[in-house]
């Protein structure tokens, strides 16, 4: 099963002939601007499927579709069906209506419709024991995790399966997830069967991800950022 990453990457960069304007403040002619994009790579190989930019923030929604659309043409090429395909996707994309665009994909993501917490289901899980613990050696947090299939995410109601992971909360806030008296909540979403996926294979899938910033950092060692960071007056 080929796993392909997506990534949104952000880019400040100096604009080469700064332009002084008196209609807008003055952090916003200081010369910088802003790039995003979505970058696809398959994770074995790092064989790169796609990139695609646009300014400020950029348009995930768009970028996304254009980014399965390389995925799908790889996919024929390689004589391989959908199915057969997981996508790892950053929490950019942990939404009900997201989810909806990813149809006939398998796919894992890190969650942000923290609504979801409060649906009875998941509420009568995480009154149950865990199904599993996780650590990963390079880290103190040790995840309780709750297996929660077939959850509607977001107004779209898309159906899914929801991996919460809990862990106390330290004195630091937490980078990820949300808070709630004293416990951190992560979400993670997936298509993945139980049957063939424990819950901790589901997190340690979506966690490898950080094997996917070298090809980003060699990636912009190597190209000028001019090529894909751009500004017209």
């Amino acid at each position: 099963m080929p796993v392909v990453c997506f990534d949104k990457k952000a880019r400040s960069m100096r604009r080469k002939a700064s332009i002084a304007r008196t209609d807008v403040p003055s952090s916003q002619h200081s010369g910088q601007i802003v790039r995003t994009r979505t970058v696809v790579s398959q994770a074995h190989s790092y064989q790169w499927l796609g990139s695609f930019g646009n300014r400020g923030n950029g348009r995930y929604r768009t970028e996304l579709r254009q980014a399965l659309a390389s995925v799908t043409r790889y996919l024929t090429v390689c004589l391989l069906p959908q199915e057969r395909a997981l996508l790892r996707l950053d929490g950019q994309y942990g939404t009900g209506a997201v989810l909806s665009d990813l149809a006939g994909f398998s796919y894992v993501t890190r969650g942000k419709e923290y609504g979801v917490l409060d649906h009875p289901l998941v509420q009568a899980r995480l009154h149950l024991p865990p199904d599993q613990l996780q650590q990963r050696p390079e880290s103190q947090v040790v995840r309780s995790l709750y297996d929660c299939p077939e959850i509607p995410v977001g107004p779209e109601g898309v159906l899914c399966r929801v991996v919460v992971a809990t862990h106390p909360a330290s004195k630091k806030k937490s980078s990820v997830g949300v808070t709630r008296t004293g416990v951190v909540y992560e979400l993670f979403f997936t298509t993945l069967p139980q049957q063939a996926f424990t819950a901790a294979d589901v997190v340690e899938l979506y966690l490898h991800r950080g094997a996917f910033e070298p090809a980003l950092f060699d990636e912009d060692r190597e190209i000028d950022p001019d090529r894909w960071c751009s500004h017209s007056a």
